[in-house]
C-alpha cells in the first residue's frame, strides 16, 4: 500500500511539473513588465529664472543591469502628462519606440536614479549655412559609454566644466595678464547655476504608471569676490576702469554617484567686471564685486603662497598724465592733459578669507562640496592700495603684490 501511494505521488507532481512547462508565461506584449515614469521636481524656494529648461535623468537597475537615460522638461507638470523624453537605453525596449515622445518606461527592479543639469552657450553660425550646434560649458562625462557598456560603473560618471585647454580667454588673452599658475588651464565661465539630485535602491513597481519626488539641491556654489580698493593722489573714477579677476584652484570635476569632487585637476576661474559691479564708495575709496558659479575653490596650501591654488589676481587700467621730461603734464592742442593709460597687476593669497568660507570638507581620503543654497561672500579684508599708476606692495608680505612695479615694460601702454 505504501509503495503505490508513493507511486500516486510521483505521477501526480509529474503531471504537475509538465502542465506548468506548457502554460505561457506572461507576454510583455500583452502585459509589459514595464511602467511609465514621470518625476516632480521639488525647487523650494529657487527663483523661477534660475531652473533649468531641462534636467538629464540617468536610471540604472541595480541587479540583472539595465540602464536607461532620458531628458526632463521642467515646464511640464507630471501630474497632467509626460514630462520624460528623448529615452536612450542599454538594449532596446520596443515599448519606447510605440510611445508618443513623452514617455520613459523602467522596467521592474531595484533602480539607482539622479538628476542633473548641464549647461551650453551658443555656436558661432558656420559658413556653409547650416544650424550652429551648442557648444557644452558643462557635460556628463562617460555617459554614452556608462548606457551601451556594462563594464563601466556609475563611478565613471563625472560632471564636467569644459575647460579651454591651452587657450586663453580673450580679455586675459589680450592683456598679457602675468602668468602665476601656468600649470592651470581656464574654464568656460558657468552662467548659471548646476542642481542635482539622486534616490538611491528605489524598488520599481511594473503594470501603472509610476511618479518619483526628486528634492533638487544646488551644488554649485556662488561666489562673490569683494575687493577694496583704495587710491592714493590725483586719481579720479574715470582714471580707473572695472578691473579684471581670476581665482585659481577651481574644481572642474563632480563625481555624480559619490558626490564628491575630483581635485587631481584644478582649474582657474575668470572673468571682467562689469560697471556696475565696480562703483565708487567714498571720495578715494572703490568697491568690486564680482560673482562665480564653481564646483568649489581648493585654499593655498600656505599663506605664504603666490602660486599654485587659491590665488586671487587682479588685472586694472589706470589712465594717469603724461609727463614731460621736467615732470610737468603734457597738453594737448586744447590745453587738456594727455593721459596713457596701462594695465596694473597685483595677486594676493586669500589664504584666511578662503579658509574660513570653508567651501570644501575632507572625510575618508575624499573632497566633498559644501551646499549652500546661499552665496558665499568671500571679501578680501586687505585694501587694493593705487599709487599713481602703481599698486602698492604690501610691506608685511601677506597682502597685495604687485608684479615688479618698477618695471613698466611688463605693462601694456596705451595711448588715450
Amino acid at each position: 500500500m505504501k509503495n503505490k501511494t508513493l507511486t500516486y505521488l510521483g505521477l501526480s507532481l509529474l503531471c504537475c511539473f509538465c502542465s506548468c512547462t506548457s502554460v505561457d508565461l506572461c507576454p510583455e506584449e500583452g502585459h509589459p513588465h514595464i511602467t511609465d515614469m514621470r518625476v516632480r521636481l521639488n525647487w523650494g524656494d529657487t527663483d523661477k529664472d534660475e531652473i533649468p529648461a531641462e534636467m538629464h535623468i540617468i536610471a540604472s537597475r541595480i541587479i540583472n543591469t539595465w540602464r536607461t537615460r532620458g531628458i526632463v522638461d521642467t515646464s511640464i507638470d507630471p501630474a497632467t502628462a509626460g514630462n520624460i523624453t528623448q529615452q536612450e537605453s542599454s538594449s532596446d525596449n520596443p515599448q519606447t519606440e510605440e510611445g508618443d515622445g513623452s514617455s520613459f518606461y523602467l522596467r521592474g527592479g531595484e533602480y539607482n536614479i539622479f538628476v542633473i543639469n548641464d549647461q551650453c552657450t551658443d555656436a558661432a553660425a558656420p559658413a556653409d549655412g547650416t544650424e550652429p550646434s551648442p557648444l557644452p560649458i558643462v557635460s556628463i562625462s562617460n555617459l554614452d559609454n556608462y548606457i551601451h557598456d556594462n563594464r563601466v560603473s556609475v563611478k565613471d560618471l563625472y560632471l564636467q566644466i569644459s575647460n579651454m585647454g591651452d587657450k586663453k580667454p580673450d580679455i586675459v588673452a589680450g592683456n598679457d595678464l602675468p602668468d602665476f599658475n601656468p600649470d592651470e588651464e581656464y574654464l568656460q565661465e558657468l552662467k548659471s547655476p548646476i542642481y542635482y539630485a539622486v534616490q538611491k535602491d528605489i524598488d520599481i513597481r511594473t503594470g501603472g504608471p509610476t511618479l518619483i519626488d526628486f528634492d533638487m539641491q544646488r551644488i554649485s556654489q556662488r561666489i562673490n569676490i569683494i575687493l577694496n580698493i583704495r587710491t592714493e593722489g590725483d586719481i579720479k573714477k574715470e582714471d580707473l576702469l572695472p578691473p579684471i579677476i581670476e581665482l585659481s584652484g577651481a574644481c572642474g570635476h563632480f563625481n555624480i554617484s559619490e558626490a564628491c569632487l575630483d581635485t587631481t585637476r584644478l582649474y582657474r576661474m575668470v572673468h571682467q567686471a562689469q560697471p556696475y559691479e565696480f562703483t565708487q564708495t567714498g571720495e578715494n575709496t572703490y568697491r568690486c564685486v564680482v560673482h562665480f558659479h564653481t564646483l568649489g575653490v581648493i585654499p593655498s596650501a600656505a599663506k605664504g603662497h603666490l602660486n599654485g591654488p587659491g590665488i586671487l589676481q587682479v588685472a586694472l587700467q589706470v589712465s594717469a598724465n603724461r609727463l614731460d621730461a621736467s615732470g610737468a603734464p603734457v597738453l594737448d592742442q586744447d590745453g587738456k592733459p594727455v593721459k596713457n593709460s596701462r594695465y596694473i597687476y597685483g595677486a594676493i593669497n586669500p589664504y584666511d578669507e578662503l579658509t574660513a568660507a570653508q567651501l570644501i570638507e575632507v572625510r575618508d581620503g575624499k573632497t566633498y562640496l559644501r551646499y549652500s543654497k546661499d552665496d558665499v561672500n568671500i571679501e578680501i579684508t586687505s585694501p587694493l592700495v593705487i599709487k599713481a599708476d602703481q599698486i602698492v606692495s604690501d610691506d608685511t608680505g601677506m597682502g597685495w603684490q604687485p608684479n615688479d612695479p618698477t618695471n613698466p615694460d611688463d605693462d601694456i601702454i596705451i595711448e588715450i
